[in-house]
């Protein structure tokens, strides 16, 4: 086969093969299809008015059945819209129905799921409550009011503090300032949440905000008035709007005695521990073993989560990572979290055992103590293998940390598919690569020269190492670049330590993890050492094989 016949084919198969792949990212929209409902909020009082969103992720002419919901709720009226994008090749459809809703009735009231095109949503539950008897003509064209969800809190308990505008008409303008909570840290939760709602036959433009707070000290607090200003058109006359609330009075509750005195407080509606291991098989000495515990809290900020605090043991050392904490908001309050991680080192063979961890909390929906334990737990540890070239043993090294990605919910068959479409691409990328290579051996006709001289090079190429001779230079001289650079010298080829070496660098290993100090001497006698073995290796014969590389300290660094 000519050159030109060679790469003619070629052509035709690159091109059937971006053919198909194209065909496959537009057909693979089939099989990853999903419906989901949501409302705009999950608390209401009657009379309110709620948005309940249908949203598919796929183009549909099929429409969801809303006469379900008739028992329980009156629906105001609906509208659907659909929208087709194309973003970097990438083929998306969605169809959305948006119906408003009050409902009829006080109590938990459930959505059930919507079924379009054979696929359902997920039914979503309604906590409605009876609202507070007003007469509209009273209340006027707009009134503010405020309210928090508890009068009394335990000191650092959190409290929602829910302030809400209502008027008639059309709202022009007008402005709010922030409250002000005395000994108390403060958090906002949701800005600006505006809805409507039907009092006394009249329907109210609502605006509505959420803060946390977490009161610091015990005792009586007071929250002052809080104002609203601005402006508003209602029957065809501009009004100016300045209306204002009443203060609400907390007592604020002491710990309580109860409550075990060295344990961190933890007022919290709901607190989860729990550990994951990560453990070679089998555990030998030296090797590292990691423990993560993910802590967990609803009605906690993260800064008030405890941190894990261990005892050093005989047999083991524990080397832990900074901790990584998470702050969510959500419509109930905050939610969160502090993952910690902890690199645990066995130092002798034997069973050695890990103490359980207990953790205290208050239960502020029950009123009462709970208790979380993580058991003990016994690892069997062997003794060190001994490295024939005797290659150096590190401790564990600090992780790079890791970025939090939210779950996202998807079906079965999604997750099928997805797996099932990257195999093909990766089958179809195979082909495409096996055949180029085909192609550019039918190019070479002549065999490849021999390298021996640029082999020779690279061999020795470690015996002289110019980041070596400037690193131990006396006015560089320092721990972390002599470790790096004791990493560059023993990557460039095999390389036999000595004991001596084997010594220092275990000394330099736990000054860099702050176990014990550094004797000053200890880089130069490392620096000595390695030029003793560079100028052996210069007059020995090269030898065959790979010996075990040092492991960097900070492995994403460059």
């Amino acid at each position: 086969m000519t050159q030109a016949h060679t790469r003619r084919y070629l052509k035709k198969v690159i091109l059937i093969t971006l053919a198909l792949i194209l065909i496959l990212l537009v057909t693979s929209q089939a099989f990853a299809r999903g419906v989901t409902a949501q409302i705009d909020h999950q608390d209401a009082e009657m009379g309110d008015i709620i948005t309940l969103v249908v949203k598919t992720d796929f183009q549909t002419f099929d429409s969801p059945d809303f006469h379900s919901l008739d028992d329980q709720f009156e629906v105001l009226g609906s509208q659907r819209s659909s929208q087709i994008q194309i973003v970097n090749g990438n083929y998306q459809a969605y169809s959305r129905w948006d119906v408003r809703l009050t409902p009829k009735q006080a109590g938990d009231l459930v959505i059930p799921p919507f079924n379009v095109d054979g696929e359902l949503s997920d039914p979503i539950v309604l906590h409605v409550s009876e609202a507070p008897k007003a007469d509209a003509r009273e209340l006027g064209s707009s009134f503010l009011e405020s309210s928090v969800n508890i009068t009394e809190p335990y000191v650092q308990q959190e409290v929602l503090f829910t302030l809400r505008f209502y008027h008639l008409g059309q709202f022009l303008n007008g402005n709010i300032r922030p409250p002000s909570f005395d000994h108390a840290i403060t958090q906002n939760i949701r800005n600006q949440f505006n809805y409507q709602k039907r009092i006394g036959g009249k329907l109210y433009e609502v605006y509505e905000w959420t803060w946390a707070f977490y009161p610091q000290k015990s005792g009586a607090m007071t929250i002052p008035p809080q104002s609203f200003n601005g402006r508003i058109q209602y029957r065809g006359v501009l009004k100016l709007v300045q209306d204002k609330t009443q203060p609400i009075e907390l007592n604020v509750q002491p710990q309580p005695d109860t409550y075990p005195a060295q344990s961190a407080w933890l007022p919290a509606k709901e607190i989860r521990l729990t550990e994951d291991w990560q453990t070679p098989n089998p555990i030998r000495v030296g090797d590292s073993i990691t423990r993560t515990l993910t802590l967990q809290a609803d009605g906690l900020l993260a800064s008030q989560l405890p941190d894990f605090q261990f005892k050093e043991q005989a047999h083991f050392h524990i080397y832990p990572d900074q901790p990584h904490t998470n702050n969510q908001a959500t419509e109930n309050g905050m939610q969160s979290q502090k993952v910690e991680k902890l690199a645990i080192v066995p130092t002798e063979p034997g069973d050695i055992v890990l103490p359980e961890l207990t953790l205290h909390w208050w239960n502020t929906e029950q009123n009462t103590l709970e208790t979380i334990t993580l058991p003990s737990k016994t690892l069997t540890v062997l003794p060190a293998l001994t490295s024939q070239n005797n290659t150096f043993d590190t401790a564990p090294l600090p992780e790079t940390p890791e970025t939090v990605s939210r779950e996202t919910s998807t079906a079965d068959s999604t997750t099928w598919s997805v797996s099932w479409f990257s195999a093909l691409l990766l089958g179809l990328w195979l082909i495409t690569l096996w055949y180029a290579l085909k192609w550019r051996r039918a190019l070479q006709n002549l065999p490849s020269e021999p390298t021996e001289t640029a082999n020779l090079k690279n061999d020795q190429a470690w015996s002289k190492s110019p980041e070596m001779d400037t690193v131990c230079d006396e006015a560089e001289l320092d721990a972390k670049s002599l470790y790096r650079a004791v990493l560059a010298w023993q990557q460039q080829a095999s390389v036999e330590s000595s004991n001596r070496l084997l010594t220092d660098l275990q000394r330099l290993k736990a000054h860099l993890y702050h176990q014990e100090p550094l004797a000053p001497q200890t880089l130069a006698d490392i620096c000595a050492e390695i030029q003793r073995l560079q100028r052996q290796a210069q007059n020995a014969p090269a030898k065959t094989g790979s010996g075990q590389k040092l492991e960097p300290i900070y492995p994403n660094e460059s």
